[in-house]
């Protein structure tokens, strides 16, 4: 039996912890997501090897560039069962980091966006920010990055 088969992936929650946004402070027609409108990502991994549950927390943040000001923030948490969580990770307690694999971190990762953005949708709507959903992410180049940072 291959390695990949023997790693199952169950979501036990998928939870929001916290959503914060404001109005915005300048006229939406003035508003170009990628432009004067960006978002930043960032991930938490939290892991329990004993009962084979990883917990990732995505923290998403809207950011007018031009003032420099954050108009949106949600974080989620995503409560996963993986069974042989000790195959696809390996703790390094000397350079207190994880090794995972990468097929494993791009499926989480992935996941995790998606819920993000249903989240996201629903809480913004009546809001001027319902114009401006979380874009799809290329979750390989948010792995690279993290791997780019982690270095």
């Amino acid at each position: 039996m291959s390695e990949k088969k023997d790693i199952l992936i169950k979501i036990l929650e998928i939870n929001e912890i916290s959503f914060n946004n404001k109005s915005l402070p300048i006229p939406v027609e003035e508003v170009e997501f990628g432009k004067n409108l960006v978002y930043g990502l960032g991930i938490n991994l939290d892991f329990d090897f004993k009962n084979e549950i990883l917990k990732l927390k995505l923290l998403l943040n809207y950011t007018l560039n031009e003032l420099n000001e954050s108009v949106l923030q949600l974080e989620t948490e995503i409560v996963f069962h993986i069974k042989n969580l000790n195959k696809a990770i390996v703790p390094n307690t000397e350079e207190k980091e994880v090794n995972i694999n990468d097929d494993l971190l791009s499926t989480l990762l992935g996941v995790s966006i998606g819920s993000a953005r249903g989240i996201l949708s629903t809480k913004t709507k009546g809001t001027s920010l319902v114009i401006f959903p979380l874009p799809i992410i290329n979750v390989k180049e948010v792995l690279k990055q993290i791997k780019n940072q982690n270095k």
